[in-house]
């Protein structure tokens, strides 16, 4: 009784995860039915003051790269710092605690931050740079957190062997333990991306407008992006959730786009390291 009683439990907590695998392929199977009927090229290259996608499309995509362009660099330097430089005290304690607590702050919480500081404070205004800049809060632990463990996965003898030739320690940390650790940083920054790839609280207060006219010509100036409009057809305009899926299926494209072009570059490096075959 009690190893009939074991394996159920066990089968009930191995279930759980595989239901919601199992829920969130109907969603996307939904999400394809039913935006592909919606979907033209006219659609996606006309204007958003025609009714198209086209602004909505590429302010969705400069929000993305230039989010990634800020936390990656940041992160990644962060991480190496963390692993490589830090000396274990109260300094570092406090810096990995902070990350941690940033890393389950609300969406809405960060945006209200990044509205209240970048657009007012910075004086940035709603923009595409405050909007980079909330966003990169939203990306860095992640980027952070899994850059310290793709270093920490490489073997501490490479950077001794560079640095018992007489190398230099950033020499060494350089190429011995950053260059090897690129998959693994590749892959954090995809997990950053889907992290932000739907995020509409972070970009409401602080980069986004209804409708403008044409991309913006400066990252000083508001953008349209897909999240956005998603949330205003269906919440704000009380649209049927049926009009706008084409809407979600372009974003859903471009998060895939974003993450089949990050694969792609990790497997093609992953393969000139012998050492992780």
């Amino acid at each position: 009784m009690k190893r009939i009683t074991k394996e159920t439990v066990i089968f009930t907590i191995l279930g759980i995860p595989m239901v919601i695998c199992l829920a969130a392929f109907m969603l996307i199977v939904l999400i394809l039915s039913r935006g592909f009927g919606t979907l033209h090229w006219g659609l996606l290259t006309t204007s958003a003051l025609q009714g198209g996608l086209f602004e909505m499309i590429i302010g969705t995509v400069y929000l993305f790269l230039g989010a990634t362009a800020v936390a990656g660099p940041i992160g990644v330097l962060a991480a190496i710092y963390l692993t490589e430089y830090a000396q274990f005290g109260r300094l570092t304690r406090i810096i990995d605690q902070s990350i941690n607590n940033l890393a389950g702050v609300p969406s809405i919480v960060i945006g209200l931050f990044g509205y209240t500081f970048f657009c007012r404070q910075l004086g940035l205004g709603i923009s595409l740079a405050a909007g980079w800049l909330t966003l990169t809060l939203m990306m860095l632990p992640i980027v952070i957190r899994g850059t310290e463990e793709a270093i920490k996965m490489v073997p501490e003898s490479f950077k001794e062997a560079a640095l018992a030739l007489g190398t230099t320690k950033w020499k060494a940390v350089s190429s011995m333990k950053v260059s090897p650790a690129l998959p693994g940083i590749i892959t954090s920054v995809i997990l950053g991306v889907a992290r932000i790839a739907g995020e509409t609280a972070a970009i409401l207060f602080t980069a986004c407008v209804l409708v403008t006219r044409g991309l913006p010509k400066s990252p000083l100036e508001p953008v349209m992006a897909l999240a956005y409009n998603l949330f205003v057809k269906i919440v704000a305009l009380g649209e049927p959730p049926e009009k706008v899926f084409g809407i979600a299926l372009v974003l859903f494209f471009i998060v895939i786009l974003f993450t089949v072009t990050a694969i792609v570059l990790r497997f093609n490096y992953r393969r000139k390291q012998q050492w992780l075959r």
